[in-house]
């Protein structure tokens, strides 16, 4: 467990599937600048900031290459952990490829949930694919994808093809609604927490993935936030140490 003491007048943010490169470059852009703009917002009493994976449409670290969009984004990021904001950046399914770029920025990365000790609330945190019942085509994939010998292969596609191939692959020219395979995503990751609850309290659980904003009771005392995505909405979690509340930015 990672334990967190918020200082007085400050507090975390979550946010997170952003999923930066989709549907085009033009709508990721003003996507982006939105992005920037509420990290702006947010710095003024920010301690922490979590983002719940997803951030790009499709992420894959050569050794030596990173993709060159969205720097202006990567950019602000560095500059607030420059003014002592924390960040945590929880992979998601469309940037499993990451080595370690963004520890370098000075940002903890995570590939699985985490429980959390926040002031006196404990909080179980992470992006949501691939939890619970059901889902068993991705998990099969997921586990293809986050092979070591797959990941040694592709990094022998040049960047120039690789890049917008794992784009292509990644359905950045897809639509994206929330649809009826959104809500039963969510119900699952909900449904996980619920049988996580019963063996083993927490106060808040935190996710993303499903693409749709929800906020559930889990029991008397224990609930359950998703922030959704920022492709076609713009919610983000708003946490004091005592009360946590969505907020469409």
């Amino acid at each position: 467990m990672i334990t967190l003491q918020i200082k007085k007048k400050n507090k975390i943010y979550f946010a997170g599937d952003f999923h930066l490169g989709r549907p085009d470059k033009n709508s990721s852009l003003l996507r982006e600048k939105k992005i920037i703009e509420w990290l702006n917002y947010i710095k003024k009493d920010a301690q922490e900031v979590f983002l719940m994976g997803d951030l790009f449409d499709f992420w894959f670290e050569y050794k030596n290459v990173i993709p060159k969009d969205n720097l202006r984004f990567l950019s602000t990021i560095s500059n607030m952990i420059d003014q002592g904001i924390h960040f945590h950046y929880f992979i998601g399914n469309h940037d499993l490829w990451v080595i370690n770029y963004f520890e370098e920025l000075g940002i903890k990365v995570y590939d699985k949930p985490q429980k959390f000790k926040i002031n006196d609330k404990i909080l179980m945190i992470g992006h949501g694919d691939g939890l619970g019942k059901g889902d068993t085509g991705y998990k099969i994939l997921s586990e293809v994808f986050k092979n070591k010998f797959f990941q040694f292969l592709f990094r022998w596609i040049h960047p120039d093809l690789g890049i917008p191939l794992g784009r292509f692959l990644s359905g950045s020219k897809s639509k994206m609604n929330i649809t009826e395979k959104a809500k039963i995503n969510d119900n699952r990751i909900y449904e996980y927490c619920v049988n996580i609850n019963k063996k083993n309290h927490h106060d808040i659980y935190v996710f993303g993935h499903s693409h749709f904003v929800s906020q559930k009771k889990i029991s008397n005392d224990s609930k359950y936030f998703n922030c959704g995505e920022w492709i076609t909405q713009s919610y983000y979690l708003d946490f004091d140490g005592k009360k946590s509340k969505l907020l469409k930015f």
